[in-house]
């Protein structure tokens, strides 16, 4: 699911789903967007941080920060290129 939120972030929310599909999502969605687009992905996957690290690094994206609150982790990059 996706959704428009503010200050141009887009907001994945891959809650329920475990490696890979979280990164597969983003990866399709990032593949839409402009440089300077931030991604907030919601994830429930314990390993979705370090995942998402490795992603961002391949993909020459600016991985910003990862909260976590209950359950779920919020997982924000940037599209740099």
């Amino acid at each position: 699911m996706k959704e428009e939120v503010e200050n141009n972030e887009i907001e994945l929310d891959t809650s329920g789903t475990e490696c890979p599909i979280p990164v597969l999502k983003a990866r399709k969605l990032s593949q839409s967007l402009t440089k300077g687009n931030i991604v907030k992905v919601i994830a429930t996957d314990p390993l979705a941080e370090e995942d998402f690290k490795h992603y961002c690094e391949q993909s020459g994206y600016e991985y910003l920060d990862c909260n976590k609150e209950k359950e779920k982790l919020y997982i924000r990059y940037k599209i740099s290129r």
